[in-house]
């Protein structure tokens, strides 16, 4: 490859090649085989499968990309599919381990190993006449290690910490990056600790406002490609409402209406001060841009396509107007009273309880008003399951639905000594799950994640679960913290999730309030069909696993789990 001089690279941004990445490129370039040729140039000996040599001229966006941030710390690359950023994250991963460093490459999945390195790394070394130079016969070439050059380009999945263990990277990159299994992120960027480098890159189509890339492009410098019209010198971002003519099917100024070259364009920073480079790349940048299709997808109506229009074609995150819980609904559930610390009246007390490894307990307690409304009798933080154990006593709880991990043992033992009264609840997303599924041996419930969380929230929505004037102050934020999205699994198959972009633990600990009061009412059924041995009926939502009628065997034994004990305690019970 032609060797190049260094002091002719372009210039950096803000967060640029600090003192330590200078350092050790001085050390790496006395080396005999190292070519200091800058990364644009290293890259354009290098093509991409299929698609051939670099051409700026075709796609003139990514110039910058190429030429002027090798050596920034943090770039965060926001974007649409099939915009060439994938490609750029893989050279600029093996350009570095081509001049003797580590580079950690991430995926969502451990699957997507073998694919990758079959189909982009091999046959991109291949075509490479340069490349295949630095690749020995007898050098590391397996699906998850590449030895180029000096360096090393590590390939790993996100879904096992443990195969990110031993690694030491040197810089980072985070493909896809919503997909990546969030607990696996901070596991991946521990592998620089020993580096006294640490360049990361984060790439990824987004998700949801507020996750993810999005969050990592809001508080970077937020950079966008604007181009210029020639019919009225007017220079504007891309957007689909202001630049797309569906009648026409052209991209046009936003201004004059007239045709629109978006080769005439350079990135633009909203806020050129901050230190880490963000970029979006749509696919309306995109030259040979199909605006027919685009068009088409964006008028499609089917569950998800919305979503993946947005997020897939643009590069924008998505929510929809319903998927969120409101401030307005969280304030029409309010009601004009306060918390009292204690309850002395005759209705069904419930009580939901989310328990997290490094956090508070968080807590809700309800009074059943009737069969379907309902009022907080307490909210709140605890320390302890000390504490949870006096609040039980205090407001005379009937039924308690506790999440069963992390804290597994210690909820264990407080479902035992409240036996019949507590049960540990796991969530399921399984697509054929029963909608409520009762152990009451191990007294656990298994119920679906997302029908859950949907009954949490429509309660408040509908104003049948009815809340204090005085919220805690984390109350309204967790409960908006979830997003309800619909995804398309592999085989095309469409599910609802709800997705977390913060904290959520009284959205949590609403939740398995509301499983609670339905095994109050699953337990008080299931002792009436015991006792006048008929099947157990159908109850709102859920569908109750036990048929005496198909399994006459469940009426054999005690199976009274807890409510004898319960009678003696309170005098209430079936």
């Amino acid at each position: 490859m032609k060797a190049g001089s260094r002091e002719d690279s372009p210039s950096v941004a803000t967060n640029g090649p600090t003192a330590e990445l200078r350092r050790r490129l001085l050390e790496l370039e006395s080396a005999e085989d190292f070519d200091p040729v800058a990364f644009a140039e290293w890259s354009s000996a290098i093509p991409e499968p299929k698609r051939g040599d670099l051409d700026f001229r075709r796609f003139p966006y990514q110039r910058e990309l190429y030429e002027a941030t090798s050596e920034e710390k943090e770039v965060v690359v926001k974007k649409a599919t099939q915009v060439g950023i994938s490609a750029h994250c893989l050279r600029w991963a093996m350009y570095w381990a081509d001049r003797g460093l580590t580079a950690l490459y991430v995926f969502p999945y451990q699957r997507q190993l073998g694919d990758f390195s079959a189909t982009r790394i091999r046959p991109m070394i291949d075509a490479s006449e340069y490349l295949s130079t630095r690749v020995g016969l007898s050098s590391v070439q397996s699906s998850m290690l590449k030895q180029i050059g000096k360096g090393y380009l590590v390939l790993r999945g996100s879904e096992s910490t443990a195969d990110l263990q031993s690694i030491d990277a040197d810089l980072l990159v985070l493909d896809e990056y919503d997909l990546i299994v969030p607990a696996s992120v901070p596991d991946a960027q521990r592998r620089l600790g020993a580096s006294e480098l640490g360049l990361v890159r984060r790439a990824g189509v987004p998700s949801l406002p507020g996750i993810g890339i999005a969050d990592f492009y809001a508080r970077s410098d937020r950079r966008t490609w604007h181009v210029k019209c020639h019919a009225c010198n007017e220079r504007q971002p891309l957007t689909f409402t202001e630049n797309i003519d569906a009648e026409q099917l052209l991209r046009v100024c936003r201004r004059c209406r007239r045709p629109l070259d978006t080769s005439d364009g350079e990135w633009v920073a909203e806020f050129p001060e901050r230190d880490m480079r963000g970029y979006h790349v749509s696919r309306l940048i995109v030259p040979n841009l199909d605006v027919a299709r685009l068009v088409r997808d964006s008028r499609e109506t089917g569950p998800g396509r919305l979503e993946a229009f947005s997020n897939k074609e643009l590069g924008e995150e998505y929510a929809g107007h319903d998927a969120r819980l409101s401030r307005e609904a969280i304030a029409a559930a309010q009601r004009n009273y306060s918390l009292e610390g204690f309850y002395h009246g005759d209705n069904v007390v419930t009580m939901g309880v989310d328990v997290a490894s490094t956090r508070s307990l968080h807590v809700r307690i309800s009074e059943r008003l009737s069969a379907h409304e309902k009022r907080a009798l307490f909210l709140g933080e605890i320390d302890d399951f000390a504490t949870l154990a006096q609040l039980m006593d205090r407001y005379g709880v009937h039924m308690a639905a506790i999440d069963a991990q992390p804290e597994r043992r210690l909820s264990q033992g407080f479902a035992e000594r409240y036996a019949g009264r507590v049960y540990l609840v796991n969530y399921t997303t399984a697509p054929t799950a029963k909608a409520f599924s009762v152990d009451d041996e191990t007294r656990h419930v298994t119920v679906p994640r997302s029908l859950a969380i949907d009954a949490a929230l429509d309660s408040i929505r509908r104003q049948r679960n009815l809340l204090p004037s005085r919220l805690p102050p984390e109350y309204a934020a967790h409960l908006q913290a979830d997003t309800r999205i619909v995804e398309r699994d592999q085989l095309g198959r469409v599910r609802t999730t709800y997705r977390s972009t913060s904290a959520d633990d009284y959205l949590h600990a609403e939740t398995y309030d509301v499983v609670a009061s339905d095994l109050w009412d699953y337990r008080c059924l299931v002792t009436e069909a015991i006792q006048a041995r008929r099947p157990t009926p159908f109850y709102g939502f859920w569908t109750p696993p036990l048929d005496l009628e198909a399994d006459p065997s469940a009426l054999e034994g005690d199976y009274y789990p807890g409510f004898a004990h319960y009678d003696a305690l309170w005098g209430f019970g079936p």
